[in-house]
């Protein structure tokens, strides 16, 4: 299996991260899927990363139909009803990434094209967006974790994820445990996330409180009895 296509579906902060890392690499096309006025913005506008405007091919999901690699980085909230798109995507061999927060966007994913189709992933970017554009720190960035949910791990197509990303200078961890990796991630989030909105703090003042501390692994705790 070798890359030579890349659909992102999804071009905020995560999907502008991975535009950054992929586009002007030689031998792949790699192409972010629209339509309508949102289609219109990003060719007209680009995207703004780190200060440089990036202006990405943009694609519908009927012409970026067989992509040697569909990566999903949409709000959870919009996943259900960007299915049809996904199922239009999707070809023969098409392996579908998503890295997205939680721990079921494969199974929705899944359900609608065929499991086989997954490659479970998930990315840990710290990035931020103005009205200027989106900002991250790429030596802070670990980058995308993935791997089969089972043997064999080193299949031929987390062999060709990883080294189209290295070639591209994309942080990236293939791995033999993604599902304890995407769960623990969710403890963090539920944990870190939730008390910083209840105690109305930074994720550097939780380190402050005691009480808010408290609640933070009492969240975490949900997930690890889950």
């Amino acid at each position: 299996m070798k890359i030579r296509s890349i659909a992102i579906l999804g071009a905020g902060a995560v999907g502008s991260y991975l535009l950054w890392g992929l586009t002007d690499k030689p031998g792949v096309t790699v192409s972010v899927v629209a339509e309508g006025a949102r289609a219109d913005r990003l060719r007209r506008a680009g995207c703004t990363i780190n200060g440089k405007i990036y202006r990405p091919q943009v694609l519908t999901p009927a012409q970026a139909h067989g992509a040697d690699l569909l990566i999903v980085a949409l709000k959870y909230g919009a996943l259900r009803g960007a299915l049809d798109d996904i199922r239009a995507i999707v070809g023969d061999n098409t392996p579908v990434m998503s890295l997205m927060n939680g721990v079921d966007s494969e199974e929705i994913i899944g359900a609608a094209v065929g499991n086989s189709h997954v490659l479970p992933a998930l990315i840990k970017v710290a990035s931020h967006r103005t009205e200027e554009g989106v900002f991250f720190d790429p030596d802070a960035t670990i980058g995308i974790i993935y791997g089969e949910p089972q043997p064999p791990f080193d299949s031929p197509r987390v062999q060709a994820v990883a080294d189209y990303l290295d070639a591209c200078g994309i942080a990236n961890e293939p791995c033999s445990d993604i599902l304890y990796k995407q769960w623990n991630k969710l403890m963090v989030n539920d944990g870190l996330n939730q008390a910083a909105a209840a105690f109305d703090l930074t994720y550097g003042g939780l380190c402050q409180s005691a009480e808010a501390q408290a609640k933070m692994h009492e969240a975490m705790q949900e997930v690890i009895r889950l």
